[in-house]
């Protein structure tokens, strides 16, 4: 990795950061089928980083999260400067020259990671939006303390596979968050998050498309378009995986018999019901119920 520039006279609070060596990725992160699309390669927190300045013209070899939860600072990448504030987090793209700063007044406190893989790859390309709102979280600060002490103790195959599945867990938290925030920040409605409800509401009725956009006050085809941009399926097969979904629930918890569970979800005909169910699951609902304790 090049070695990143660093101004004179730094003078942080409180600085921890850890790099895990490349023998060990090598050997226990990219040869390990469990954590081998996404893992950690360095981790730090640094507190009111007063003086923190890091210019990489070749970018890193590995993408970069850092969240900030105190102070302010910016980040220059792709000709974009990133204003990055308490609760904001950016991303920033493996071998892309970047630069960035805390700010000289009041400078930031962060939370940072150096990540890669295939996984990692895939969830970067992904992105609209580089920076986004992570809000403040107590619990996500609890699993950046466990992934730290955790790789502190030393790079065991345990320890490194522990860390790597919380740090997935924690990029999640971070990443998606502004998708369910509700008190940190006003938010305009998700049209999508909003059909589901709906979905969920009335699991035991059959709908159609044209109700389903009604209930969110679009057209058909627009909540088609956008529906299946977010989640990769159709409003209708959607709506199907989670009747199945429920009938899992009755076949696992009660003993309802199957043309009552059928009726349960909105669907009256037996024989509809158990191709829909077989389609979904791979067996029969039968099969499922059998196996149950298996």
């Amino acid at each position: 990795m090049e070695k990143p520039l660093v101004k004179p006279k730094n003078s942080f609070d409180l600085l921890k950061s850890i790099i895990i060596p490349k023998n060990v990725l090598l050997k226990q992160c990219m040869e390990n089928g469990i954590i081998s699309n996404m893992f950690i390669t360095d981790i730090g927190y640094y507190r009111k980083a007063l003086h923190h300045y890091i210019k990489r013209n070749n970018g890193a070899e590995q993408h970069i999260l850092i969240y900030c939860v105190e102070g302010m600072g910016t980040a220059e990448f792709q000709g974009t400067v990133y204003h990055i504030e308490a609760g904001n987090f950016i991303i920033i793209p493996k071998k892309t020259l970047h630069i960035y700063q805390a700010d000289p007044t009041l400078p930031w406190t962060i939370y940072w990671f150096h990540f890669s893989g295939s996984g990692a790859d895939a969830l970067v390309a992904q992105l609209q939006n580089y920076k986004g709102y992570a809000g403040f979280s107590e619990e996500r600060n609890t699993i950046f303390t466990t992934i730290y002490n955790r790789l502190e103790r030393g790079f065991s195959k345990e320890n490194i596979i522990y860390a790597n599945l919380c740090f997935h867990q924690y990029i999640a938290e971070v990443v998606y968050t502004d998708k369910h925030l509700v008190n940190d920040k006003i938010m305009e409605p998700d049209k999508v998050e909003e059909v589901i409800d709906f979905m969920r509401n009335n699991i035991e009725k059959t709908l159609t498309l044209k109700e389903m956009a009604l209930a969110v006050y679009l057209s058909p085809s627009y909540l088609s378009a956008i529906f299946k941009k977010k989640t990769g399926t159709s409003p209708i097969d959607y709506f199907n995986q989670l009747k199945i979904q429920k009938t899992t629930q009755y076949l696992l918890f009660t003993n309802l018999r199957i043309n009552e569970i059928a009726l349960k979800i909105g669907i009256s005909d037996p024989y509809y019901f158990s191709r829909l169910f077989s389609s979904i699951m791979g067996i029969s609902p039968k099969q499922y119920r059998d196996n149950r304790f298996n």
